[in-house]
């Protein structure tokens, strides 16, 4: 065997050595793997279920979770039904009495731009739960949005009742914002104590409800108001009555004494008449005596004319004859 020969298998046999040392590797490495991936297998499977148990739900702990699914259809519900909603938002309330309206400034830090639109409207409700007596504040318009003050202004879509300003005085804050009426449904009352022992009821449309409360509440307001123009046109007409009645009563108090002064006047008056016609009476006599005395006298001067005529005719007559024998 020739020295190359020998070089040649030498260096095979090293070969061979590095290759079974390799291939020892390989099967421990790939046994290593194997082991590594029956485990990875297991807690593939594993996650797998679980993550089959998350999107479609199962029982979980000994109790059974909803999954993904019904998440997914419970929120859908819950966005249907209450559409947009702004959470924790600050106020500051400045009503007026005397012409029962409001002023509210409300601060929306999340999202920014808050999104909301002027002369939109907004139902409010105190960010505190239904079981811890959170109440429903009301319907408000939108008047002003300024939205790097983070800021927008509402104004109460009805007139305020006394009630309505003492409700908006004491809500509690911080407030929550819904761009329409949560719909009514009976998982609410699954938060509250149980009613005789009840919890199925009629649904109802408090939107509708509110709206024809609200309008009832205006046309009745309308009405006191009718009521109180008429009471106060009345009281006007009364007003004027008594004050005539106190004019006439004087003019009656005047008319009485003008009465009496012509009582008197008259009374005066006819003691003059009277003392006047006993007056004409005495100088009617008196007139009645001098035409007697004057006829009397007529006489005697007619018939003392008519004696001096019948004197003078004589004397006439026996000058004339005297101055005819004269002659």
């Amino acid at each position: 065997m020739s020295i190359w020969n020998k070089i040649l298998l030498g260096l095979i046999i090293v070969c061979l050595l590095g290759f079974f040392y390799m291939s020892a590797r390989m099967l421990k490495t790939q046994k290593n793997w194997s082991i590594l991936a029956e485990q990875y297998n297991k807690q593939i499977s594993e996650k797998q279920k679980e993550d089959k148990v998350t999107e479609e739900g199962g029982m979980v702990g000994g109790k059974f979770g909803p999954g993904i699914e019904q998440v997914r259809a419970e929120l859908n519900k819950l966005t249907v039904d209450r559409q947009r909603v702004w959470y924790k938002c600050d106020s500051k309330v400045d009503i007026n009495h005397q012409t029962h309206t409001a002023t509210i400034k409300v601060t929306v830090d999340q999202p920014n731009p808050s999104g909301i639109a002027e002369k939109s409207v907004i139902y409010v409700f105190e960010d505190v739960p239904a079981a811890q007596q959170g109440r429903y504040v009301g319907e408000f318009k939108v008047t002003a949005v300024a939205d790097k003050d983070k800021q927008i202004t509402l104004e109460p879509i009805f007139n305020l009742t006394p009630e309505d300003e003492k409700k908006l005085a004491e809500a509690k804050r911080p407030w929550n914002l819904y761009d329409s009426l949560p719909h009514d449904n009976h998982e609410i009352l699954g938060e509250l104590p149980a009613v005789d022992g009840k919890y199925v009821r009629p649904l109802r449309d408090y939107a509708y409800l509110f709206d024809a409360y609200h309008m009832k509440i205006t046309e009745l307001i309308d009405k006191e108001q009718a009521v109180k123009d008429d009471k106060q046109m009345v009281e006007g007409a009364l007003d004027d009555a008594r004050l005539q009645v106190q004019f006439y009563q004087k003019q009656g108090t005047v008319v009485k004494a003008l009465l009496a002064e012509i009582a008197r006047q008259r009374d005066a008056v006819a003691a003059h008449l009277d003392k006047l016609r006993k007056k004409f009476a005495e100088a009617k006599a008196a007139a009645a005596e001098l035409i007697k005395n004057n006829k009397a006298m007529a006489g005697q001067i007619a018939k003392i004319q008519l004696d001096a005529t019948r004197r003078i005719d004589e004397r006439t007559r026996a000058m004339a004859q005297s101055a005819n024998g004269e002659k």
